[in-house]
């Protein structure tokens, strides 16, 4: 049984980061040093560089047409998106060597994605038009956003802590343990745009991972998983519909008892 009065914090911690110059005189973030290496430290040549136009339009609509740095998602569920190629089924399960990503809507309106992730991987290197919300079931991870002078901050999450990444910030999400979470976006609608110098770190640790797996047909001694998109039912199944509501139902109770016990 899980053990209530055991939540974490919920903001987040960015005490264990500070930022120092490198040798050129960039802003970097730095690692404390009685902590044990992390594979932010494997991209600090990135991490250490800083993008102060991009810094400026932070948190505004001009980011996702003025920064060369900011190029389209392949996908989306908002009509509306210029950059729209394809949907995202729902329901349906996403499965590659990272984990899986279980994509369901509430209501024919809001998506829900519950996530698990293995430990070493990233995820995302991009950003949207509105908010995101993630809630940490369990595991632990890092949070990559770039702030408005163009530097990078990294923030520290939990299990039971809730995440809110403003609209129109870049952010990477870094697994330190195997975790499972759940992200939906405010106001409903899933876009999504890639920044590069961000995507660019998620793509080469993916590959970097993907060799391993087929030089050893495992990834950090665990069978290697096949890509692959499961369509759980066909579109307009009433039963499924029924099955959503209830589901959706359930998961925002939970997640408001939950929040109402944090906020205590």
């Amino acid at each position: 049984m899980m053990n209530f009065d055991n939540w974490g914090g919920g903001g987040g911690s960015d005490s264990s980061k500070r930022r120092g110059a490198s040798a050129d005189g960039l802003t970097m973030i730095r690692e404390d040093e009685d902590e044990q290496p992390s594979s932010s430290q494997q991209h600090l040549d990135v991490l250490s560089r800083v993008y102060p136009e991009d810094g400026r339009l932070v948190g505004t609509d001009a980011i996702f047409t003025s920064s060369p740095n900011v190029i389209p998602h392949h996908c989306s569920d908002v009509d509306s998106n210029p950059h729209k190629r394809m949907g995202i089924p729902t329901p349906s399960i996403y499965s590659d060597n990272r984990g899986e990503i279980h994509n369901i809507k509430v209501n024919n309106d809001k998506r829900i994605n519950i996530l698990y992730t293995k430990r070493g991987y990233l995820r995302s290197g991009d950003l949207h038009p509105n908010t995101q919300c993630d809630f940490v079931f369990s595991g632990k991870l890092r949070v990559w956003t770039l702030e408005d002078d163009g530097s990078t901050k990294i923030t520290n999450y939990g299990a039971h802590d809730f995440i809110t990444i403003p609209r129109a910030v870049p952010h990477v999400f870094e697994f330190v343990e195997d975790t499972v979470l759940a992200e939906w976006w405010e106001p409903p609608g899933f876009q999504a745009w890639f920044y590069k110098p961000y995507r660019d770190i998620v793509n080469k640790k993916m590959k970097e991972l993907e060799d391993e797996a087929a030089r050893t047909g495992s990834v950090g001694g665990r069978k290697r998983k096949e890509k692959g998109l499961e369509i759980l039912v066909p579109v307009g199944n009433k039963n499924w519909n029924t099955a959503k509501v209830v589901l959706g139902v359930t998961f925002v109770g939970y997640l408001g008892f939950v929040l109402g016990r944090r906020s205590r």
